[in-house]
């Protein structure tokens, strides 16, 4: 393992909170954008960058996938992720790994990648992480992925997320690099950065995606014209 893949992750400090923070209000809004994305998953075999506690790993076996692998960077949410397992068997099986150091753990015929290239310090890591997902896919495979939406303003009160609070924003080069509070005792805090669209396009093409497509995430919390989330999109690379 690289010496950069030593360094603590965020997760691991608060990996039991922000579980059941996620537990006790679910992954709405992203979760059914999700869903509808990967669709029936009859037989397939799913690869989940960024899987925390395994959500989306065992959500891709309640889709019909015959195989589900879940990866992440914290130590600790992959704990978290085999504790389940092991209260709950589904099959699903998990792996520590850097998402910009990825190996090739087998052929897949999708990925998920849900809060994962926020993640990315720059540009550059994000090209890696597109670069080890298209790697582990078998030809024809695609990537489902939600990750913040290109166009959300930390300074429109209307743009917002839901059920957190951004504390701290600055812009970098391409992109804003934000502070997010979840309101929880003691408070959850992640630091991540919204990137521009041209970036995460960019990143996928020289990976080898030749088709990248932004999805809309509906919020019914939302009051903006069709209910569309100002802060979550999804993009399906392919």
């Amino acid at each position: 393992m690289a010496a950069r893949e030593q360094e603590p992750a965020q997760y691991d400090g608060i990996g039991e909170r922000y579980a059941d923070f996620k537990r006790d209000h679910g992954n709405a809004p992203e979760e059914p954008a999700v869903r509808a994305l990967l669709g029936d998953l009859a037989g397939a075999r799913i690869l989940d960058v960024a899987c925390g506690f395994g959500r989306y790993t065992r959500l891709a076996l309640e889709l019909g996938a015959v195989r589900a692998e879940g990866v992440d960077v914290s130590a600790e949410m992959v704990a978290l992720a085999r504790r389940e397992e092991e209260r709950i068997p589904t099959g699903a099986v998990f792996h520590r790994h850097d998402a910009a150091a990825l190996p090739v753990l087998g052929v897949f015929d999708a990925a998920v990648a849900v809060w994962l290239f926020n993640y990315a310090e720059d540009p550059g890591r994000m090209a890696d992480m597109f670069r080890g997902i298209r790697a582990n896919l078998a030809p024809g495979g695609r990537l489902v992925a939600v990750t913040v939406h290109p166009g959300y303003d930390p300074a429109d009160p209307d743009r917002q997320p839901a059920g957190a609070s951004v504390t701290a924003a600055r812009p970098v080069p391409r992109g804003t690099a934000l502070v997010l509070e979840f309101p929880v005792e003691p408070p959850v805090v992640l630091a991540f950065t919204r990137w521009d669209a041209d970036v995460y396009e960019q990143s996928a093409r020289r990976a080898g995606f030749a088709d990248v497509t932004w999805h809309p995430v509906r919020n019914p919390a939302s009051e903006l014209p069709g209910r569309e989330d100002p802060f979550i999109v999804a993009l399906v690379c392919a």
